[in-house]
């Protein structure tokens, strides 16, 4: 997986040698001394320090950490790393990772919320949000409402529910809502993880409503290899005539800037793209880096543009442009919940200088950073193989609009329209009645009737397992830059 990892996340490949290794010479390595925990664990505590002490955004907030009385690195890093930071891990299966930031991985295919009953703080259920076409859980004619109450024949609780994600087996015991109650309902539902692609693109129509024609897309992840599909996309939405756009953003959890910059040059006025020079995003590192940038005359603005140039996920150089696509400013109208968040946010931070953007739905997650992938190779000029397999997504950049406003900073974006998600109801996405597309619809026409079709009012608020995984890979919080963005000569 080496290649993959250089692929994704090498950024710091010519930093590592000019600023991480500016301390250390051949023979230098984490600390290999033995102690109060083994020496490997002693070097991985030690690896994740070189990173947050030096690039991380609030590096000058780390403390001193001893090494050899910390056991636990993950967790050293969840108790350092800034209060305000939720997203900066440590992992010792950093392939895994970066897999999962390619869109792929072994899944059952489906998003779920997940639900404590109103009598326990342990016992849970879980309702399917979407299903990815093609996978099990569509073949398996799982669908948007349907309830799980069992797994495996025994109870999901808060400390097993990941197993509805993460086992390669299962089957589900399925439920109805009656009023104020989920049941069994003695169905069981049986699935098989595959190793496949996650299409983010998955759901898109148009919607014809008297004057006007909607382009609708329900897009679930910001990754590398939805770039040819949403071309394909906003392409058909052109050539149909579509007036207002709807963008469904409310499960999706970030990826990759580039993606994000790229489906913002799409939907921006297009004398603002064909310019090159309009700001998209700035970036604001920490003192120190910023300072370096600054002194290597490193642009850290990021650009509307037509064309692009990057390495894709398999490590293969890919041009394309956005110009046949570009909507040139059209309405744009953004689904949100609280499950939208990083590169989610800052294409609406991003657009929202140029063109008019409403939001509708809940607040979303206020994920305001682009953070890195760092590897041992990209620290150490020779790593111990005790770092094998470790990498650790960090933090390294706050983003603002042109102006230098962060509007989702620190508590996410509150919506235009404020419409609760309730996939209780089973509507589809992209279904005219479901109710955040039902009320972007009656704002675009000015017809109360695009929304009168009421749904199913909940006897009950569900109480939402707080943190809860919601899908296999998720890329839950991830805002992930791309090597070559600030590659520079030696």
């Amino acid at each position: 997986m080496k290649k993959k990892q250089w692929r994704l996340l090498a950024i710091f490949s010519v930093l590592a040698s000019i600023m991480f290794l500016s301390s250390c010479n051949d023979d230098d390595d984490p600390v290999d001394d033995e102690g109060a925990v083994p020496a490997a664990t002693q070097k991985v505590n030690q690896f994740a320090l070189d990173v947050l002490q030096d690039v991380y955004l609030w590096s000058s907030e780390i403390p001193t950490v001893d090494v050899s009385t910390e056991t636990d690195p993950i967790a050293m890093v969840k108790r350092i790393r800034n209060s305000a930071d939720h997203w900066t891990t440590l992992t010792d299966d950093v392939a895994g990772l970066n897999d999962n930031f390619a869109g792929e991985g072994t899944s059952f295919g489906y998003s779920l919320g997940v639900y404590l009953f109103s009598n326990s703080e342990t016992d849970c259920y879980a309702v399917v949000q979407f299903v990815y076409p093609g996978t099990p859980a569509e073949k398996a004619g799982l669908k948007r409402g349907d309830i799980i109450q069992l797994m495996n024949g025994t109870n999901i609780t808060t400390s097993n529910y990941t197993n509805l994600f993460y086992s390669p087996t299962i089957d589900l015991g399925m439920a109805n809502l009656s009023d104020t109650s989920i049941r069994p309902n003695g169905i069981t539902v049986s699935l098989t993880a595959v190793d496949m692609y996650q299409d983010p693109v998955n759901v898109y129509k148009v919607i014809d409503a008297g004057t006007h024609k909607i382009g609708y897309l329900f897009y679930t992840d910001y990754v590398l290899k939805s770039h040819a599909k949403l071309l394909e996309v906003f392409n058909s939405f052109k050539a149909e005539g579509v007036t207002d756009v709807v963008l469904d953003l409310r499960y999706n959890g970030g990826g990759y800037s580039l993606t994000a910059q790229l489906l913002s040059s799409i939907l921006a006025p297009n004398n603002i793209v064909a310019s090159g020079d309009q700001i998209y995003l700035q970036q604001t590192w920490n003192d120190a880096y910023s300072k370096y940038w600054k002194s290597q005359g490193e642009d850290l603005n990021e650009y509307y543009k037509y064309n692009f140039s990057y390495e894709n996920e398999e490590g293969v150089n890919e041009s394309l442009s956005v110009q046949d696509a570009n909507l040139n400013g059209l309405n744009l109208y953004v689904l949100v919940s609280g499950g939208t968040a990083s590169a989610s946010e800052a294409t609406i931070t991003g657009l929202s200088p140029y063109m008019s953007v409403k939001t509708i739905g809940e607040q979303t997650a206020g994920k305001y950073c682009g953070g890195i992938v760092f590897t041992p190779d990209m620290i150490y000029k020779s790593p111990d193989k005790a770092l094998d397999n470790w990498g650790i997504y960090a933090m390294v950049y706050r983003y603002s609009d042109k102006n230098g406003n962060t509007p989702c900073m620190p508590d996410g974006f509150k919506p235009t329209y404020e419409v609760v998600d309730n996939f209780f109801d089973g509507y589809s996405m992209g279904d005219e009645a479901e109710p955040l597309l039902a009320k972007a619809l009656e704002v675009i026409t000015g017809n109360i009737s695009a929304s009168a079709k009421k749904t199913r009012a909940l006897s009950f608020t569900p109480r939402a397992l707080s943190g809860a995984v919601n899908r296999a890979g998720a890329l839950a919080g991830k805002m992930i830059e791309l090597p070559r963005r600030f590659e520079f000569n030696k």
